[in-house]
Protein backbone atom coordinates (compact mmCIF):
# COMPACT_ATOMS: atom_id res chain seq x y z
CA UNK A 1 0.00 0.00 0.00
CA UNK A 2 2.87 2.61 -0.45
CA UNK A 3 5.17 3.57 -3.28
CA UNK A 4 8.50 2.50 -2.05
CA UNK A 5 8.89 0.67 -5.18
CA UNK A 6 8.04 4.40 -6.91
CA UNK A 7 10.49 6.74 -7.82
CA UNK A 8 8.06 9.42 -7.42
CA UNK A 9 8.48 12.95 -5.61
CA UNK A 10 5.64 15.53 -4.30
CA UNK A 11 5.74 19.09 -4.99
CA UNK A 12 3.89 21.13 -2.38
CA UNK A 13 3.54 25.08 -3.30
CA UNK A 14 2.66 27.39 -0.19
CA UNK A 15 3.08 30.91 -1.78
CA UNK A 16 -0.35 32.50 -1.07
CA UNK A 17 -1.04 35.26 1.39
CA UNK A 18 -4.13 33.43 2.29
CA UNK A 19 -6.14 36.89 2.96
CA UNK A 20 -9.44 35.30 3.29
CA UNK A 21 -8.20 33.49 6.55
CA UNK A 22 -6.44 36.16 7.98
CA UNK A 23 -9.51 36.95 10.73
CA UNK A 24 -8.24 33.16 11.83
CA UNK A 25 -4.75 33.14 11.16
CA UNK A 26 -3.74 36.59 11.66
CA UNK A 27 -0.05 36.79 10.25
CA UNK A 28 0.91 33.13 10.18
CA UNK A 29 0.66 31.56 6.77
CA UNK A 30 -2.04 29.45 5.92
CA UNK A 31 -0.42 26.48 5.53
CA UNK A 32 1.21 26.95 8.90
CA UNK A 33 -1.42 27.58 11.26
CA UNK A 34 -2.13 24.63 13.52
CA UNK A 35 -5.22 22.87 12.87
CA UNK A 36 -5.98 20.49 16.08
CA UNK A 37 -2.29 20.83 16.46
CA UNK A 38 -0.36 20.34 13.46
CA UNK A 39 -0.18 22.41 10.46
CA UNK A 40 -1.71 21.22 7.09
CA UNK A 41 1.73 21.21 5.51
CA UNK A 42 2.69 18.84 7.97
CA UNK A 43 -0.20 17.14 7.83
CA UNK A 44 0.47 16.92 3.93
CA UNK A 45 3.63 15.59 4.88
CA UNK A 46 2.93 13.26 7.04
CA UNK A 47 0.29 11.76 4.76
CA UNK A 48 3.03 11.80 1.96
CA UNK A 49 5.70 9.82 4.35
CA UNK A 50 2.81 7.02 5.37
CA UNK A 51 2.01 6.50 1.60
CA UNK A 52 6.04 5.65 1.15
CA UNK A 53 6.49 9.23 -0.25
CA UNK A 54 9.70 10.92 1.19
CA UNK A 55 11.10 13.53 -1.31
CA UNK A 56 9.25 16.71 -1.21
CA UNK A 57 9.72 19.85 -2.30
CA UNK A 58 7.82 22.88 -0.98
CA UNK A 59 7.72 26.06 -3.05
CA UNK A 60 8.04 29.29 -0.96
CA UNK A 61 6.18 32.58 -2.07
CA UNK A 62 5.59 34.57 0.91
CA UNK A 63 7.23 34.81 4.51
CA UNK A 64 9.87 32.58 3.71
CA UNK A 65 11.70 32.54 6.99
CA UNK A 66 9.00 31.60 9.22
CA UNK A 67 8.05 29.00 6.25
CA UNK A 68 11.85 27.33 6.03
CA UNK A 69 11.96 27.23 10.05
CA UNK A 70 8.86 25.34 9.82
CA UNK A 71 10.14 23.03 7.43
CA UNK A 72 13.01 22.29 9.13
CA UNK A 73 10.98 21.63 12.08
CA UNK A 74 9.02 19.21 10.00
CA UNK A 75 12.00 17.46 8.43
CA UNK A 76 13.27 16.43 12.22
CA UNK A 77 10.06 15.00 13.04
CA UNK A 78 8.82 12.89 10.21
CA UNK A 79 12.46 12.04 9.47
CA UNK A 80 11.90 12.45 5.36
CA UNK A 81 13.71 14.65 2.68
CA UNK A 82 12.62 18.44 1.92
CA UNK A 83 13.72 20.47 -0.37
CA UNK A 84 12.55 24.15 -1.01
CA UNK A 85 12.93 26.75 -3.56
CA UNK A 86 12.32 30.14 -2.09
CA UNK A 87 10.89 32.30 -5.40
CA UNK A 88 12.97 35.77 -5.17
CA UNK A 89 9.68 37.31 -6.87
CA UNK A 90 5.83 35.48 -6.04
CA UNK A 91 5.82 33.62 -9.24
CA UNK A 92 2.31 31.90 -8.08
CA UNK A 93 1.09 28.28 -7.79
CA UNK A 94 2.78 26.27 -10.51
CA UNK A 95 5.36 28.83 -11.62
CA UNK A 96 8.19 27.28 -9.47
CA UNK A 97 7.80 23.84 -11.38
CA UNK A 98 9.62 25.01 -14.16
CA UNK A 99 12.86 26.29 -12.26
CA UNK A 100 13.18 23.12 -9.96
CA UNK A 101 12.40 20.59 -12.80
CA UNK A 102 15.65 18.50 -13.50
CA UNK A 103 15.65 17.82 -9.58
CA UNK A 104 11.67 16.50 -10.13
CA UNK A 105 10.89 13.12 -10.93
CA UNK A 106 9.60 11.88 -14.40
CA UNK A 107 5.88 11.46 -12.63
CA UNK A 108 5.16 13.87 -9.78
CA UNK A 109 2.61 14.60 -7.23
CA UNK A 110 1.71 18.55 -7.06
CA UNK A 111 -0.57 19.09 -3.55
CA UNK A 112 -1.63 22.60 -3.10
CA UNK A 113 -0.64 23.33 0.95
CA UNK A 114 -3.73 24.53 2.42
CA UNK A 115 -5.35 21.09 1.84
CA UNK A 116 -6.34 18.58 4.45
CA UNK A 117 -6.47 15.11 3.22
CA UNK A 118 -6.28 11.19 3.50
CA UNK A 119 -6.21 9.42 0.02
CA UNK A 120 -5.02 6.48 -1.30
CA UNK A 121 -1.88 7.71 -3.07
CA UNK A 122 -1.03 4.10 -4.44
CA UNK A 123 -4.40 3.58 -6.08
CA UNK A 124 -4.25 7.26 -7.86
CA UNK A 125 -0.88 6.48 -9.69
CA UNK A 126 -1.99 3.02 -10.44
CA UNK A 127 -4.75 4.88 -12.10
CA UNK A 128 -2.29 7.38 -13.88
CA UNK A 129 -0.39 4.50 -15.29
CA UNK A 130 -3.27 2.28 -16.57
CA UNK A 131 -4.63 5.05 -18.87
CA UNK A 132 -1.39 6.28 -19.83
CA UNK A 133 -1.98 9.78 -18.48
CA UNK A 134 0.22 13.08 -18.86
CA UNK A 135 -1.90 14.92 -16.37
CA UNK A 136 -4.62 13.50 -13.77
CA UNK A 137 -6.55 15.65 -12.00
CA UNK A 138 -8.08 14.29 -8.72
CA UNK A 139 -11.64 15.62 -9.08
CA UNK A 140 -14.72 14.94 -6.34
CA UNK A 141 -18.05 16.02 -6.27
CA UNK A 142 -18.24 19.98 -5.44
CA UNK A 143 -20.31 21.16 -3.31
CA UNK A 144 -19.06 24.87 -3.69
CA UNK A 145 -19.04 24.32 -7.15
CA UNK A 146 -20.41 28.22 -7.74
CA UNK A 147 -16.29 29.08 -6.42
CA UNK A 148 -14.41 26.21 -7.84
CA UNK A 149 -12.30 24.74 -10.85
CA UNK A 150 -14.69 22.32 -12.75
CA UNK A 151 -14.12 19.59 -15.38
CA UNK A 152 -16.30 17.04 -17.28
CA UNK A 153 -15.76 13.59 -18.05
CA UNK A 154 -18.43 11.60 -20.01
CA UNK A 155 -16.96 8.32 -19.96
CA UNK A 156 -16.05 8.86 -16.20
CA UNK A 157 -12.35 9.36 -16.70
CA UNK A 158 -11.36 11.87 -20.09
CA UNK A 159 -11.47 15.02 -19.62
CA UNK A 160 -13.81 16.89 -22.22
CA UNK A 161 -14.72 20.07 -20.55
CA UNK A 162 -13.31 22.85 -18.31
CA UNK A 163 -14.60 25.85 -16.57
CA UNK A 164 -12.45 27.46 -14.47
CA UNK A 165 -14.15 29.87 -11.20
CA UNK A 166 -12.90 32.97 -12.45
CA UNK A 167 -15.19 32.61 -15.92
CA UNK A 168 -18.08 34.99 -15.73
CA UNK A 169 -20.82 32.06 -16.96
CA UNK A 170 -18.63 29.78 -14.93
CA UNK A 171 -22.23 28.75 -12.98
CA UNK A 172 -23.38 27.81 -16.35
CA UNK A 173 -21.23 25.16 -16.96
CA UNK A 174 -23.58 22.67 -15.06
CA UNK A 175 -20.69 20.60 -14.53
CA UNK A 176 -19.98 18.93 -11.24
CA UNK A 177 -16.71 17.43 -10.71
CA UNK A 178 -13.74 20.12 -9.10
CA UNK A 179 -10.71 19.62 -9.48
CA UNK A 180 -9.09 19.57 -5.14
CA UNK A 181 -5.69 20.90 -5.67
CA UNK A 182 -4.02 17.32 -6.44
CA UNK A 183 -2.73 15.95 -9.88
CA UNK A 184 -0.38 13.50 -11.28
CA UNK A 185 1.79 14.98 -13.35
CA UNK A 186 4.32 13.61 -16.06
CA UNK A 187 7.55 15.97 -16.42
CA UNK A 188 7.99 15.69 -19.73
CA UNK A 189 4.69 17.85 -19.80
CA UNK A 190 7.27 21.11 -18.88
CA UNK A 191 8.94 20.72 -22.16
CA UNK A 192 5.98 20.88 -23.90
CA UNK A 193 4.27 23.71 -22.25
CA UNK A 194 6.24 26.90 -20.95
CA UNK A 195 6.31 28.41 -17.77
CA UNK A 196 3.39 30.97 -16.95
CA UNK A 197 4.05 34.70 -18.07
CA UNK A 198 2.24 36.20 -15.40
CA UNK A 199 1.47 35.35 -11.39
CA UNK A 200 -2.68 36.45 -12.56
CA UNK A 201 -2.39 33.09 -14.59
CA UNK A 202 -0.27 30.82 -12.56
CA UNK A 203 -2.63 28.00 -10.66
CA UNK A 204 -1.94 24.96 -12.10
CA UNK A 205 -5.57 24.36 -13.53
CA UNK A 206 -5.48 28.17 -14.99
CA UNK A 207 -2.03 27.58 -16.60
CA UNK A 208 -0.43 23.72 -16.84
CA UNK A 209 -4.04 22.45 -17.16
CA UNK A 210 -5.85 24.96 -19.38
CA UNK A 211 -2.52 24.95 -21.94
CA UNK A 212 -3.05 20.91 -22.04
CA UNK A 213 -6.30 21.06 -22.65
CA UNK A 214 -5.92 23.37 -25.85
CA UNK A 215 -3.43 21.88 -26.86
CA UNK A 216 -5.46 18.28 -26.74
CA UNK A 217 -2.58 16.86 -24.45
CA UNK A 218 -5.01 14.30 -22.57
CA UNK A 219 -5.77 15.01 -19.57
CA UNK A 220 -8.15 12.44 -17.12
CA UNK A 221 -9.79 12.84 -13.83
CA UNK A 222 -9.31 10.41 -10.82
CA UNK A 223 -12.93 10.81 -9.00
CA UNK A 224 -12.36 9.63 -5.83
CA UNK A 225 -14.70 9.96 -2.41
CA UNK A 226 -11.55 10.16 -0.22
CA UNK A 227 -11.09 13.34 2.06
CA UNK A 228 -9.68 16.23 0.47
CA UNK A 229 -10.67 19.66 1.67
CA UNK A 230 -8.74 23.16 1.06
CA UNK A 231 -8.97 25.16 4.67
CA UNK A 232 -8.77 28.47 2.75
CA UNK A 233 -12.05 30.49 4.23
CA UNK A 234 -13.33 30.76 8.15
CA UNK A 235 -16.33 28.52 7.15
CA UNK A 236 -14.08 25.93 6.06
CA UNK A 237 -11.42 25.64 8.30
CA UNK A 238 -14.09 25.32 10.92
CA UNK A 239 -15.49 22.79 9.31
CA UNK A 240 -11.98 21.16 8.64
CA UNK A 241 -11.01 21.47 12.30
CA UNK A 242 -14.72 19.92 13.32
CA UNK A 243 -13.97 16.48 10.63
CA UNK A 244 -10.41 16.37 12.35
CA UNK A 245 -12.33 16.21 16.08
CA UNK A 246 -14.55 13.63 14.71
CA UNK A 247 -12.06 11.35 13.21
CA UNK A 248 -13.73 11.65 9.35
CA UNK A 249 -10.75 12.68 7.99
CA UNK A 250 -9.31 8.91 7.43
CA UNK A 251 -12.63 7.25 7.58
CA UNK A 252 -13.23 7.35 3.49
CA UNK A 253 -9.46 6.69 2.32
CA UNK A 254 -9.59 3.42 0.67
CA UNK A 255 -6.73 2.00 1.98
CA UNK A 256 -9.87 0.91 4.68
CA UNK A 257 -12.58 -1.03 3.51
CA UNK A 258 -15.63 1.55 2.89
CA UNK A 259 -19.22 1.26 2.95
CA UNK A 260 -21.40 2.52 -0.31
CA UNK A 261 -24.84 3.53 -1.12
CA UNK A 262 -25.88 1.91 -4.41
CA UNK A 263 -28.55 3.48 -6.38
CA UNK A 264 -30.62 2.46 -9.29
CA UNK A 265 -31.85 5.89 -11.36
CA UNK A 266 -34.75 5.40 -13.14
CA UNK A 267 -37.89 5.27 -11.18
CA UNK A 268 -35.68 5.66 -7.93
CA UNK A 269 -34.80 8.97 -8.90
CA UNK A 270 -36.46 10.01 -11.93
CA UNK A 271 -39.43 9.26 -13.83
CA UNK A 272 -39.42 6.96 -16.49
CA UNK A 273 -42.06 4.59 -18.49
CA UNK A 274 -41.43 1.05 -19.01
CA UNK A 275 -40.20 0.78 -22.32
CA UNK A 276 -39.42 4.19 -22.49
CA UNK A 277 -36.45 6.07 -22.46
CA UNK A 278 -34.55 9.21 -20.78
CA UNK A 279 -32.64 11.05 -23.96
CA UNK A 280 -32.99 14.71 -23.24
CA UNK A 281 -32.63 16.85 -20.16
CA UNK A 282 -35.84 18.10 -21.00
CA UNK A 283 -37.53 14.32 -20.23
CA UNK A 284 -36.32 14.54 -16.39
CA UNK A 285 -38.91 14.48 -14.06
CA UNK A 286 -37.31 14.21 -10.65
CA UNK A 287 -39.36 11.78 -8.14
CA UNK A 288 -38.33 14.64 -5.21
CA UNK A 289 -39.76 11.86 -2.16
CA UNK A 290 -37.11 9.38 -3.12
CA UNK A 291 -34.38 11.48 -3.24
CA UNK A 292 -35.36 13.28 0.10
CA UNK A 293 -35.48 9.86 1.93
CA UNK A 294 -32.35 8.65 0.34
CA UNK A 295 -30.56 11.39 1.69
CA UNK A 296 -31.79 10.59 4.94
CA UNK A 297 -30.03 7.03 4.38
CA UNK A 298 -26.70 7.95 2.29
CA UNK A 299 -25.84 9.39 6.09
CA UNK A 300 -24.84 6.01 7.10
CA UNK A 301 -22.92 5.30 4.57
CA UNK A 302 -19.05 6.92 3.35
CA UNK A 303 -20.39 7.61 -0.18
CA UNK A 304 -23.01 7.05 -3.25
CA UNK A 305 -22.64 5.18 -6.70
CA UNK A 306 -25.41 5.40 -9.15
CA UNK A 307 -25.63 2.31 -11.36
CA UNK A 308 -27.59 2.47 -14.41
CA UNK A 309 -28.32 0.38 -17.47
CA UNK A 310 -28.35 2.93 -20.41
CA UNK A 311 -29.16 0.58 -24.00
CA UNK A 312 -30.06 3.44 -25.74
CA UNK A 313 -26.56 4.28 -26.21
CA UNK A 314 -25.55 1.08 -27.66
CA UNK A 315 -29.13 2.00 -29.52
CA UNK A 316 -27.51 5.32 -30.86
CA UNK A 317 -30.20 7.17 -29.84
CA UNK A 318 -28.61 8.96 -26.70
CA UNK A 319 -25.15 10.13 -26.36
CA UNK A 320 -22.43 9.73 -24.16
CA UNK A 321 -22.42 13.81 -23.71
CA UNK A 322 -26.03 13.55 -23.90
CA UNK A 323 -25.76 11.24 -20.80
CA UNK A 324 -23.69 13.31 -19.08
CA UNK A 325 -26.18 16.09 -19.02
CA UNK A 326 -28.42 14.40 -17.85
CA UNK A 327 -26.43 13.51 -14.77
CA UNK A 328 -25.29 17.03 -14.42
CA UNK A 329 -28.62 18.02 -13.97
CA UNK A 330 -29.89 15.23 -11.85
CA UNK A 331 -26.98 15.65 -9.69
CA UNK A 332 -27.00 19.35 -8.88
CA UNK A 333 -30.77 18.93 -8.07
CA UNK A 334 -29.98 16.11 -5.67
CA UNK A 335 -27.60 18.05 -4.04
CA UNK A 336 -30.80 20.75 -3.20
CA UNK A 337 -31.78 17.91 -0.83
CA UNK A 338 -28.43 17.06 0.94
CA UNK A 339 -28.26 14.19 -1.77
CA UNK A 340 -24.72 13.72 -3.11
CA UNK A 341 -23.91 11.35 -5.80
CA UNK A 342 -20.69 11.16 -5.78
CA UNK A 343 -19.48 8.18 -8.41
CA UNK A 344 -21.69 7.00 -11.63
CA UNK A 345 -21.45 4.17 -13.30
CA UNK A 346 -23.43 3.30 -16.63
CA UNK A 347 -23.51 0.14 -19.07
CA UNK A 348 -24.22 1.18 -22.11
CA UNK A 349 -24.41 -2.21 -23.96
CA UNK A 350 -27.54 -4.20 -25.05
CA UNK A 351 -27.71 -7.88 -26.44
CA UNK A 352 -30.39 -7.35 -28.73
CA UNK A 353 -29.24 -6.22 -32.54
CA UNK A 354 -31.68 -4.88 -35.07
CA UNK A 355 -32.12 -1.14 -34.72
CA UNK A 356 -31.43 1.52 -37.38
CA UNK A 357 -28.77 3.44 -35.89
CA UNK A 358 -27.37 0.98 -33.11
CA UNK A 359 -23.54 0.89 -32.71
CA UNK A 360 -22.45 -2.64 -33.63
CA UNK A 361 -19.68 -3.11 -31.11
CA UNK A 362 -22.05 -2.28 -28.07
CA UNK A 363 -24.40 -4.37 -29.06
CA UNK A 364 -23.19 -8.17 -26.80
CA UNK A 365 -24.18 -9.64 -23.32
CA UNK A 366 -21.90 -7.82 -21.11
CA UNK A 367 -20.94 -8.55 -17.50
CA UNK A 368 -21.72 -4.70 -16.31
CA UNK A 369 -25.39 -4.85 -17.42
CA UNK A 370 -28.16 -5.56 -14.55
CA UNK A 371 -29.05 -7.98 -13.12
CA UNK A 372 -25.11 -8.80 -13.94
CA UNK A 373 -23.05 -7.30 -10.91
CA UNK A 374 -20.12 -5.61 -13.60
CA UNK A 375 -20.21 -2.21 -12.23
CA UNK A 376 -20.76 -3.20 -8.79
CA UNK A 377 -17.53 -4.96 -9.00
CA UNK A 378 -15.77 -2.69 -10.75
CA UNK A 379 -16.71 0.17 -7.99
CA UNK A 380 -16.10 -2.22 -5.49
CA UNK A 381 -12.13 -2.82 -6.37
CA UNK A 382 -11.49 0.81 -7.39
CA UNK A 383 -12.78 1.92 -4.08
CA UNK A 384 -12.22 -1.19 -1.69
CA UNK A 385 -15.77 -1.38 -0.88
CA UNK A 386 -17.05 -3.97 1.28
CA UNK A 387 -20.00 -4.98 -0.76
CA UNK A 388 -21.53 -6.98 2.85
CA UNK A 389 -21.86 -3.79 4.57
CA UNK A 390 -23.03 -1.85 1.47
CA UNK A 391 -26.63 -1.32 0.41
CA UNK A 392 -28.58 -1.00 -3.36
CA UNK A 393 -31.99 0.71 -3.20
CA UNK A 394 -33.75 0.49 -6.71
CA UNK A 395 -37.06 -0.64 -8.14
CA UNK A 396 -36.79 -3.32 -10.10
CA UNK A 397 -36.04 -6.92 -10.51
CA UNK A 398 -33.11 -6.29 -11.99
CA UNK A 399 -31.72 -4.05 -9.44
CA UNK A 400 -32.50 -6.72 -6.38
CA UNK A 401 -30.78 -9.67 -8.81
CA UNK A 402 -27.73 -7.26 -9.20
CA UNK A 403 -27.85 -7.06 -5.47
CA UNK A 404 -28.06 -10.44 -5.28
CA UNK A 405 -25.55 -11.42 -7.72
CA UNK A 406 -22.60 -9.14 -5.65
CA UNK A 407 -23.44 -10.30 -2.10
CA UNK A 408 -25.22 -6.81 -1.32
CA UNK A 409 -28.79 -6.44 1.00
CA UNK A 410 -31.50 -4.47 -1.49
CA UNK A 411 -34.10 -2.09 -0.36
CA UNK A 412 -36.76 -1.62 -2.88
CA UNK A 413 -37.68 2.26 -3.40
CA UNK A 414 -41.16 1.64 -2.88
CA UNK A 415 -40.70 0.08 0.91
CA UNK A 416 -39.00 3.03 2.09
Amino acid sequence: MSFRDHNISAVIPIGGKGSRLKDVTGKVPKPLFPINGKSALFRCCEELKNNGIENIYVTVGYESEECLSSIVEIKKKLSINIDTFVEKEPIGECGALWHIKEKLTNQFLFINGDLILSISFKKLLEFHNRVDSQLTLVTHLSDHPYDSDLVGAPNGSQIEKISSKDKNNHTLSNLYLGFTGIAVVDKKLLKKINAPLSIDSSSLFHHLVKKSFFNKIRIYSYNTTEYIKDMGTPDRFKRVENDLKVGKVKKNNYNFPQKALFLDRDNTLISCKKGQYVTNVSQIKFITKNIEKIAEIAKDFNFVCLVTNQPQISMGILSVESLDSIHSKLILHCLKYNLKIDVISFCPHHPHSGFSSEIKYLKKDCFCRKPNPGMIFEQAFLRNIDLKKSLFIGDSLEDMYAAKNSGMPFKNISNL
